[in-house]
């Protein structure tokens, strides 16, 4: 596994030591509070909030999440099986679907409600909702777009890979709402959707299971699902409860209109029983 880089700078023997111990430890550097780390290494958490700013981090939060998505990347799919396999946690389904529950009571505890609301907002107020996802994700992508649909929003699912993502791209406008769903490693056609509205000005929601400050991420609204550690087999539970809890506030919003276009979904589907059964 390659080691978590840091900037080539002047360390003092304190940051060193520090450097040194996530450098050697990564794994358990994440799991870590700054002031059990300060225990650990005889230093302050002071010291510690200074050696994450010297390094280029804005805090210890920020630099423990740097770590985190290093060490996502660097796991393949089976080894996070592997690993979850052998958790006390997983050793029956009651413990899994436990599991599923606190890693929900997780999201919940770092989940910015207003961003929440803010999105909810965004995608009433846009013309056509396009959404970007690839892999296990576009599960989720599909799901959302399947929801919108029914309640007559205009939703268009991105083209996951290659050049025939501009296709689509290029009709996207300022008044449109772009989803992104990216866990850990935000893949390269999301960091172009992200770039390009410094050109065209849309709104962008980033899905992901990292967590940002609000002047670190790029996206316009951001909502944080949490999926397990590192070294675990990452679900879709999660991201999946958000997106349920996402079409219900939008049908809450919609009021009786969101009844009405289920209504008239059912009675087409009445209507035309006979040709394509049900």
């Amino acid at each position: 596994m390659a080691q978590f880089q840091f900037p080539d700078k002047n360390y003092t023997k304190n940051e060193v030591r520090i450097l040194n111990y996530i450098t050697a430890n990564p794994a358990d550097f994440v799991q870590l509070s700054i002031g059990e780390i300060a225990k650990k290494l005889g230093n302050s958490e002071s010291t510690i909030s200074r050696f994450a700013r010297h390094t280029g981090y804005s805090d210890f939060k920020e630099l423990r999440n740097a770590v985190l998505r290093h060490l996502e990347e660097q796991r393949s799919p089976a080894d996070k099986l592997s690993q979850s396999r052998m958790l006390q946690q997983t050793s029956s389904l009651t413990d899994i679907m436990r599991y599923q529950q606190y890693c929900i009571e997780k999201t919940l505890a770092f989940l910015d409600q207003e961003q929440v609301s803010a999105t909810i907002s965004a995608i009433f107020d846009a013309k056509t909702i396009y959404i970007y996802a690839k892999g296990a994700s576009l599960a989720i992508a599909q799901l959302l777009k399947f929801r919108l649909s029914r309640f007559a929003f205009q939703v268009i699912l991105l083209p996951s890979g290659g050049s025939e993502l501009f296709e689509v791209m290029n009709f996207i406008s300022k008044d449109d709402l772009v989803f992104i769903i990216g866990f850990q490693k935000t893949p390269q056609e999301a960091k172009v959707l992200l770039k390009h509205q410094n050109i065209v000005p849309y709104k962008t929601v980033l899905i992901s299971s990292r967590l940002y400050s609000k002047s670190k991420s790029t996206a316009t609204y951001h909502l944080y699902t949490y999926r397990g550690e590192p070294n675990e087999y990452h679900s879709l539970a999660v991201p999946t409860a958000l997106i349920d809890a996402i079409i219900l506030m939008v049908a809450q919003r919609l009021g009786d209109q969101a009844t009405q276009h289920l209504e008239d979904l059912h009675a087409l589907k009445e209507q035309y029983k006979e040709d394509i059964p049900r």
